[in-house]
């Protein structure tokens, strides 16, 4: 039997990327397609997936010439990835242009592939010649070797790697040369353990119970001077005072000998009798605490009885009690309270959505592909009963369900909705996770103990078994994209084409759709569902203030007049109101107003943002920090001034306008963890602040009952950016915002400020008219030929040195026309080169080019493009 098998070794080849190993007779029967093993490459051990078994007939295809290395040894008996994954992988690999092992590794548990590395370890030579007690063996051995041959015989093995960090890189080289002339040592090939593990927890169980259990406490309570009838800790109450005492060490241990009389006389009692005294406490804690309780460990008990260790293990060499390790679930619901939800009535628009899932589901029974269903709802329409209930029946036929939220930001709200419909089915995947966490979660999916999983972008790579529905919520966010490192994929197209390849259904849902989903919907490729309406409310009404009238009336405040009149009355009404900017910090630029010097980042192209809690200027995209300047350092003027608008100066200006005001500001600032995102989210939906300032994850999903006012800052912040997607992002911007207004009992309000109140993208966003907007950009893009009509390529070089960039820009602009002219690709042309936008990024140049045709793929595979950044169908050409 022979095994293709894919290695990160071997990641650099993208035509070949699988090596043919020869399965041992003693493995045959345990491999399977993708299973973790260990095979040898080089010189070295390394990890592998196994990603085909065939025949050794098939063999004969290699050549006679060809000898195969075996297979080492198989590192996990459970596939790490099931045979849908492996197959959206080849896809993925071939689509994006990446290599599979990059792909593949998405879909592993991060921590679980394990480094390849030597150990050293001594020899039979060296222990024979040790047994006949000569010194034949270590002669002409230097001083260094016979240390390392002393270190080895104490401790059985060193890793090379620790050599290195112990005697330095140079040193460590000059050993293992002298090693490699010695018989005495051995480089053995080895892989590390992984990052990755179950964590585990030593715990004591009670192993006697009924008759034996009464004759062993008679005879320890026949130790006692005094007969006792009442367990030991009768003074203290019972074991409901457990948990307490473990939340504080510090605090008095109610399992301690109780302050009476007894202690008195305990003083007086020989060493049997308090080991007697301490053992039976011991025993009674076990016997007393409850099934579900926290188990005992045998630091806790010592530390709850004052017994010793030595002591302890006496009980265990009696067969009282034993001590078992037992693995402890890193849980990220841990500590929350999920309340349980019901299956709500639904709307005709609902239960028709909820019919046109089920029949795709149906038609992929039967072995039909059935079509991707695009949910367009608007905001409060009930999307999220429609994928609840869809789950549901997913589950109910024995299959189970992928969520996918753009933001982690979004996941608390998700996960409570979900996990309060299913609980204890529910996985949670995504990156502000912890190895362990990750790691836990990801084998209680591939176990098949849960039903759905909810995430971003990456939970669409967990090992689901018996997959059934996929559900991607606000499928229009860009954070569904990864742009950063290869793959650079698109989490709906992979989505996309898993559901095609299993043959379920796809549903896309968004208050907004992608101008290329709901094109796509135009043209048959997707099924159109739209809810039309709220539920038990109406969309709120959009008021649009010009702010260029503000500065005529003499208001050069941010917050203009009608907006300061809303913020009152919901104050006075005890509501809550939402303040958007898109955009942190106090001030986006520092200028000096006599020479015009500009404070900007000494790594990247852009001015640096003051940050007035911290007292720092900040760099948003390299995290350069600087010191607040007083004084220009060009001109030495004191005319520095602050210019730009920031959430802090929000923050700092609406405190000015109403003092009695609490306010919770919610950015990237603010929240760094995902800890953090829970608890503002919690403090401001619990009603302990009443107005929320933030950014664009305020924006997104969150459904917050009391908020009646949506006030945008400014709306005009991303709506001139030179993109082919400026107007979308700020037609969904403003939409999902002011859809965050009254979606409870009482009434919403949206304010709305602009320079630009003429702009057919304000215009449309302010009378929730997704359907002239998509009219008026889809005519546009097709006009320019722009994404959906053309696919997009960008190309992106970086590099110290301002002429490199150049030069490689225009070497490969030439390489591209020859090719594009060689395979008559038609109606295909590039866009640059250029520089990039922000020209200089955390120290280095940035020059750009856009290829633009219907399909770019038969240029991809042919141009060669090193050292080069290929983003395929970018959501930004900025």
């Amino acid at each position: 039997m022979l095994a293709d098998v894919l290695t990160a070794a071997a990641r650099w080849n993208i035509e070949q990327p699988l090596l043919t190993y020869l399965v041992p007779a003693e493995l045959e029967a345990s491999l399977r397609p993708g299973q973790l093993v260990a095979v040898p490459y080089g010189e070295r051990l390394v990890e592998g997936i196994i990603w085909n078994l065939y025949g050794d007939h098939e063999a004969l295809q290699l050549g006679e010439d060809v000898i195969l290395r075996p297979v080492h040894s198989l590192l996990d008996p459970e596939p790490a990835l099931l045979l849908h994954q492996r197959a959206l992988a080849q896809w993925m690999a071939e689509y994006y242009v990446t290599p599979l092992a990059h792909v593949a590794l998405l879909m592993l548990a991060p921590g679980l592939m394990q480094r390849s590395q030597f150990v050293l370890r001594l020899t039979e030579a060296y222990y024979r010649g040790e047994d006949e007690n000569t010194q034949e063996s270590t002669q002409g051995v230097s001083l260094r070797l016979r240390a390392l041959l002393g270190f080895l015989h104490e401790d059985g093995e060193l890793d090379v790697e620790r050599l290195k960090k112990m005697v330095g890189k140079k040193r460590a080289q000059e050993i293992l040369k002298e090693i490699q002339q010695s018989d005495l040592v051995e480089r053995i090939p080895q892989l590390q353990a992984p990052k990755a593990r179950a964590r585990v927890k030593r715990v004591v169980r009670l192993l006697i119970q009924g008759e034996a259990l009464e004759e062993w406490r008679e005879e320890r309570l026949s130790r006692f001077q005094q007969p006792i009838v009442e367990p030991v800790y009768a003074s203290v109450g019972p074991p409901s005072a457990l948990a307490a005492m473990r939340k504080s060490a510090s605090q008095f241990n109610p399992w301690a000998m109780p302050p009476d009389s007894a202690t008195l006389t305990l003083q007086k009692e020989d060493k049997e009798t308090v080991l007697a005294r301490r053992q039976l406490t011991a025993v009674d804690l076990l016997l007393q605490s409850p099934p579900n309780a926290v188990p005992w460990t045998p630091g806790g008990l010592c530390k709850a009885t004052g017994l010793t260790n030595a002591q302890l293990q006496r009980l265990v060499k009696e067969q009282i009690i034993t001590i078992e390790t037992s693995e402890q679930r890193r849980d990220p619901l841990q500590g929350r309270t999920l309340p349980a939800s019901t299956p709500l009535q639904l709307t005709p628009d609902q239960q028709q959505a909820l019919s046109a899932i089920l029949e795709a589901s149906q038609r992929g029974n039967q072995g039909e592909v059935p079509q991707p269903i695009l949910l367009h709802g608007v905001t409060g329409s009930g999307k999220t009963e429609v994928y609840l209930q869809a789950l549901a029946a997913m589950i109910k036929q024995g299959k189970r369900g992928i969520v996918l939220v753009p933001e982690i930001a979004l996941t608390t709200q998700a996960v409570q909705r979900v996990a309060g419909r299913f609980p204890g089915r529910v996985a949670i995947i995504h990156s502000e996770l912890s190895v362990g966490e990750r790691y836990d979660e990801w084998r209680r999916i591939r176990a098949g103990e849960i039903d759905v999983v909810i995430g971003s972008r990456s939970a669409l790579f967990a090992p689901v078994a018996d997959l059934g529905l996929i559900i991607i919520d606000e499928e229009h966010e860009p954070a569904y994209k990864q742009s950063e490192f290869k793959p650079t994929y698109h989490a709906r197209d992979a989505a996309l084409r898993l559901g095609e390849m299993l043959h379920i259904p796809v549903v896309l849902g968004s208050a907004t759709p992608a101008i290329e989903s709901y094109y796509r919907a135009e043209q048959n490729e997707y099924q159109l569902v739209e809810l039309r309406g709220r539920i038990g409310a109406v969309l709120p009404p959009v008021e649009v203030i010009d702010l260029r009238g503000e500065l005529h009336a003499g208001n050069t405040s941010i917050i203009s007049r009608r907006l300061q009149e809303e913020l009152e009355r919901v104050l006075n009404l005890k509501q809550q109101a939402i303040l958007f900017l898109n955009r942190r910090g106090a001030a986006s630029c520092v200028l000096c107003r006599d020479c015009g010097f500009v404070a900007a980042c000494e790594q990247c192209d852009i001015p640096l943002t003051y940050h007035a809690t911290e007292r720092v200027l900040l760099c948003h995209y390299c995290g350069n920090q600087r010191k607040v300047i007083h004084f220009c350092p060009i001109c030495k003027s004191s005319c520095v001034r602050y210019f730009g608008l920031g959430t802090e100066k929000v923050q700092e200006t609406i405190q000015r306008l109403f003092p009695d005001a609490r306010l919770l500001r919610w950015d990237r600032d603010t929240a760094r963890n995902r800890h953090a995102h829970e608890q503002l989210l919690d403090r401001f939906a619990n009603r302990e602040a009443d107005i929320l300032i933030g950014t664009q994850m305020i924006a997104k999903g969150l459904d917050l009952p009391g908020v009646t006012l949506v006030g945008v800052v400014s709306a005009d912040i991303a709506l001139n950016l030179p993109d082919y997607s400026a107007a979308e992002r700020t037609f969904t911007l403003l939409t999902q915002v002011a859809g965050r207004a009254g979606r409870g009992a009482e009434a919403g309000r949206v304010i709305l400020q602009t320079f630009n109140p003429q702009h057919f993208c304000v215009e449309t966003a302010s009378r929730h008219d997704y359907h002239e907007f998509y009219a008026a950009e889809i005519d546009a893009r097709r006009r320019y030929s722009y994404p959906p009509f053309r696919h997009f390529v960008k190309f992106t070089y970086s590099h110290t040195s301002r002429h490199r960039c150049q030069n490689e820009a225009l070497l490969l602009c030439e390489r591209l026309t020859e090719w594009i002219e060689r395979l008559q690709l038609v109606n295909t042309d590039i866009v640059g080169p250029a520089p990039a936008l922000m020209e200089r990024l955390r120290g280095k140049y940035r020059w750009q080019m856009i290829v633009r045709g219907p399909d770019l793929h038969r240029l991809l595979r042919v141009v060669d493009a090193p050292g080069w950044e290929i983003d395929i169908d970018p959501i930004s050409v900025l």
